[in-house]
């Protein structure tokens, strides 16, 4: 077998099992060209119901793993058949049991609906193995501006929190009305400068309030958090980090082993500090002094991704502190001032209407 890498070599923690040589493995990257192709295998959810209530793949069908011996007329004996659990080792054993069976051509998701949520499809819903928490995390890209807002949940309460929202809010309200939610809080990581948000109107909404940085300059009605601040959703406890730097109101929000840290830190870089009240130095602190104290296992999900803002292809959604210490750039720089020297040298021009997007992103 091959030796899997330690969690914090990787972007993202590798929780894969791994599966008997003789089941095969279909990358998520592999999976929607299979089933929209001439000859779609049937794809099987075998999770419990508890974890498909939470989230499945569109087209598939569901049998879970211990009935599966039970039910196995129902499954063609002429088709593929792809399987998928939440991180590959139960799909693993089910699918030797198919294979017993009769059936030859079956093969497993490899890193399960977790690992194709990271790198296909974020949209669905990322959550961790029972009893170890009750968080859920969404994210939702603009494909127009590479931007990331997240809804967390609290997966027996069924309240929520929409961090980072865009000003586009039909993707949000239609998920808290899909899953029945009740929006407690919108937070804002930052005064952005790249896109306007949709904090107003899913206020005028809801009537969720609206939490920012007790440093914020904005001038309609909201609550502040402070360093150290929680936020209680259910069970999970979001505790605020002030991480200023990319502006001076910005925020980071621990949930649950993993951490929001709005434009502080990218995959592969970190937010320019030459927009409004930007300042490399805080920046720096913010780095090493934070979000560079979490373990290395904790997962990093950034407030954008891809191309359109200079960040590393092929497109990351997420990744870890682990990954970033030992790839990012702008963290690799070797001390205080070359860091310093990298974030005001080299950068491309400001984006056109900045300063009218913060100006409206303060009044409204």
């Amino acid at each position: 077998m091959t030796p899997e890498l330690p969690p914090s070599s990787l972007p993202h923690p590798a929780f894969r099992s791994e599966p008997a040589l003789a089941v095969g493995r279909v990358a998520p990257g592999e999976l929607p060209g299979l089933l929209d192709g001439a000859s779609p295998p049937l794809l099987l959810d075998v999770r419990p119901r508890d974890q498909r209530a939470i989230a499945h793949l569109t087209g598939d069908r569901w049998i879970p793993s211990e009935e599966l011996g039970d039910r196995l007329t129902e499954l063609p004996l002429d088709r593929p058949i792809v399987l998928y659990c939440h991180h590959g080792g139960t799909a693993s054993r089910a699918a030797e049991l198919l294979r017993a069976s009769g059936r030859g051509d079956v093969r497993i998701l490899d890193g399960g609906i977790d690992e194709y949520s990271r790198l296909v499809d974020p949209t669905v819903p990322r959550y961790r193995d029972p009893p170890s928490g009750r968080l859920v995390l969404q994210q939702f890209p603009n494909l127009a501006t590479g931007c990331l807002a997240y809804l967390l949940r609290d997966r027996e309460s069924d309240e929520a929190v929409l961090v980072d929202p865009g000003r586009e809010i039909s993707p949000y309200v239609r998920a808290l009305s899909d899953q029945q939610l009740r929006l407690r809080a919108i937070v804002e990581t930052h005064t952005h400068a790249d896109h306007l948000s949709g904090h107003a109107e899913l206020h005028a909404r809801t009537d969720a309030p609206i939490w920012l940085s007790r440093r914020s300059g904005a001038q309609y009605p909201h609550r502040t958090f402070g360093d150290g601040d929680a936020l209680d959703l259910g069970g999970t406890e979001l505790v605020i980090l002030e991480t200023p730097g990319h502006t001076d109101d910005h925020l980071s929000v621990r949930a649950d082993g993993a951490v929001l840290t709005g434009d502080t830190l990218l995959p592969g870089s970190c937010g320019r500090t030459d927009l409004g009240t930007g300042d490399p130095d805080k920046l720096w602190e913010s780095l090493t002094t934070k979000l560079l104290t979490l373990p290395d296992e904790t997962e990093v999900f950034p407030a954008h991704y891809g191309p359109r803002h200079g960040l590393p292809s092929p497109e990351r959604y997420s990744s870890t502190i682990g990954f970033e210490r030992r790839s990012n750039e702008a963290l690799l720089q070797p001390s205080r001032e070359a860091f310093l020297t990298y974030m005001t040298e080299g950068w491309p021009p400001k984006p056109a209407g900045f300063e009218r997007i913060v100006l409206t992103n303060l009044r409204e």
